[in-house]
């Protein structure tokens, strides 16, 4: 029957046949967890999935600097992307140990920060990381209603799937092709 709301699952399914969203191993709802809230991690992988850059990233072994909060399995993602310039971590734990957040939550800012990058927009220049939601919506990145799904409820996983799915019809700047069409 029609729905007046979004079907985050069937969004996810598509991503997921383009190779862009993995899930996880829970059991139910397709392994998606979309009602979990996400982790800087898993957002930093959607971004390289997003700029078709993963392959790149695990097959990395060049000079990086070594997050003492990265786990194994994840830790050429967070190399490459330190070493493209697509993240600078969070600073330094108590310890002065170099950290990237890996589980801590992802915000709503985060992630449109990421996704902007994705989408040729500069850093201090076209956005800011603190008002990255509006300057997306300012950009036509996102629409009014977005910005405020975003900005007045908790971001979760499902948020993910959602603005990395219609990311893929955007324009990158000052280009005429969309994200998709340059993955």
């Amino acid at each position: 029957t029609p729905s007046a709301e979004t079907d985050y699952n069937a969004l996810a399914d598509a991503l997921k046949a383009m190779g862009l969203f993995q899930g996880s191993t829970t059991a139910y709802g397709s392994g998606y967890d979309l009602e979990n809230a996400p982790t800087r991690m898993e957002g930093l992988i959607m971004f390289l999935r997003l700029m078709g850059k993963e392959d790149a990233a695990l097959a990395f072994s060049g000079e990086s600097v070594t997050f003492a909060d990265v786990p194994n399995w994840a830790a050429a993602y967070a190399a490459y992307a330190y070493n493209q310039g697509y993240t600078k971590g969070q600073g330094l734990d108590s310890q002065g140990n170099v950290v990237f957040g890996s589980f801590s939550q992802l915000s709503a800012k985060d992630y449109m920060t990421f996704l902007l990058r994705a989408l040729s927009y500069q850093e201090g220049i076209d956005f800011n990381w603190s008002t990255a939601i509006s300057d997306a919506k300012t950009l036509g990145v996102i629409t009014k209603g977005e910005e405020s799904l975003l900005t007045e409820k908790p971001f979760l996983r499902s948020q993910v799937v959602y603005l990395s799915y219609f990311s893929l019809s955007a324009k990158a700047r000052g280009e005429e092709v969309t994200l998709l069409n340059r993955l």
